[in-house]
C-alpha cells in the first residue's frame, strides 16, 4: 500500500515544484517587462539662460565618468567628415535636458534625429553657481577623416 501511496504522490510533487519554477520564471519576466527606466523631471529654478561654450565652465561642468571604448561607429555619428553646431539645456539639477541642431556642414551631414540619439551628458555645478542656474549653451563639432 506504501508503494502505490508513493507512487500517486510522486508525480503530483514533481508537477508541482515544476508550477513553482513556472511561476517563478513568469514572476521574474513580469518584474523585467514591468521596469522602466525612469528620466529625471526637468526642474528650472528659474530663467534659462544662453551663453557660449567657453563660459560654460563658470557655471557648470561634466561629471567626470569612466571613458567608455566603442566595439564600432556608434550609430548617432554619420559617416564621412563634417561639422556643426547644435544647442543643448542644462536644468537645474544638472540634467541635459534637450539637444537641437543648428547646422552642420555638408548640409544635411547631421540631423535632428541623430543628435537626439546622442548620449545625454550629466553636469555638476560650478562653485560659483550656488544658485544652479540653468543653461542654454551653443556647443560645436567636428568629425575629420583619417588617413
Amino acid at each position: 500500500m506504501n508503494k502505490y501511496m508513493s507512487l500517486l504522490f510522486l508525480p503530483a510533487i514533481i508537477l508541482s515544484g515544476c508550477q513553482t519554477q513556472t511561476q517563478t520564471q513568469t514572476q521574474t519576466q513580469t518584474q523585467t517587462q514591468t521596469q522602466t527606466v525612469q528620466v529625471p523631471q526637468a526642474v528650472f529654478n528659474t530663467k534659462v539662460i544662453t551663453i557660449e561654450n567657453s563660459q560654460l565652465n563658470q557655471y557648470w561642468s561634466l561629471e567626470q565618468i569612466k571613458p567608455v571604448m566603442l566595439n564600432k561607429r556608434p550609430d548617432w555619428l554619420p559617416r564621412g567628415a563634417g561639422k556643426g553646431e547644435y544647442y543643448i539645456t542644462i536644468d537645474s539639477n544638472g540634467n541635459e535636458v534637450s539637444k537641437a541642431l543648428i547646422s552642420s556642414q555638408p548640409e544635411g551631414w547631421m540631423t535632428q534625429a541623430l543628435v537626439n540619439k546622442m548620449p545625454k551628458q550629466q553636469y555638476v555645478p560650478a562653485a560659483s553657481n550656488i544658485k544652479r542656474v540653468p543653461m542654454k549653451v551653443k556647443m560645436d563639432f567636428e568629425v575629420k577623416r583619417m588617413n
